[in-house]
């Protein structure tokens, strides 16, 4: 069973993600990502992108940093964001209603694959066999979902703040 597709969306009646993941096998797996979630999911995928072995071999952090950059740019540009996701009648093994996730684990596997797993608080979730590509776009989906809704989230890829955010110093405040 291979990803077929994956559409993540903002719902503002539930004011949540809805993950959708449909497979190869015509199954499809359907997800609730609150805000409080996604900011934990958030800080692992970042950790998982930072695993790959291009972005380890790099002593100095400002270089790790431009290969993550380039190479989450790269992978980006290569997924169709432009298709529908397609509405067929497909199995939904965790039945109709979303799942509301409330775990995620993030696991290195073997030649340059990792493994994330979604799981509600009870019942059964997925494990995803990711490469880094996959991985690149599924995190660039997840970012251009929170930056449609109104959560006032930044998931920038180093430390919190975006690539191209510079540095302000603190400005000093006096107390009268």
């Amino acid at each position: 069973m291979q990803i077929h597709q994956i559409q993540i969306r903002h719902d503002e009646t539930e004011d949540r993600l809805l993950l959708r993941l449909s497979t190869s096998d015509h199954h499809e797996f359907r997800f609730w990502l609150t805000r409080r979630f996604v900011k934990r999911l958030w800080a692992m995928l970042v950790q998982m992108l930072e695993w790959d072995q291009a972005v380890q071999q790099q002593m100095d952090p400002d270089t790790r940093r431009t290969v993550l950059d380039i190479q989450h740019e790269g992978y980006a540009q290569q997924a169709n964001y432009a298709k529908k996701f397609e509405d067929v009648p497909r199995q939904l093994p965790l039945g109709d209603a979303p799942a509301l996730l409330a775990k995620a684990k993030g696991r290195k596997g073997d030649k340059g694959v990792q493994m994330l797993s979604l799981h509600p608080q009870q019942g059964q979730g997925i494990d995803i066999t990711l490469d880094t590509k996959l991985l690149h776009i599924f995190s660039r989906l997840l970012r251009q979902a929170v930056a449609k809704s109104d959560w006032e989230m930044n998931l920038g890829l180093h430390g919190g703040k975006a690539a191209a955010e510079p540095e302000q110093e603190a400005v000093p405040r006096k107390l009268n």
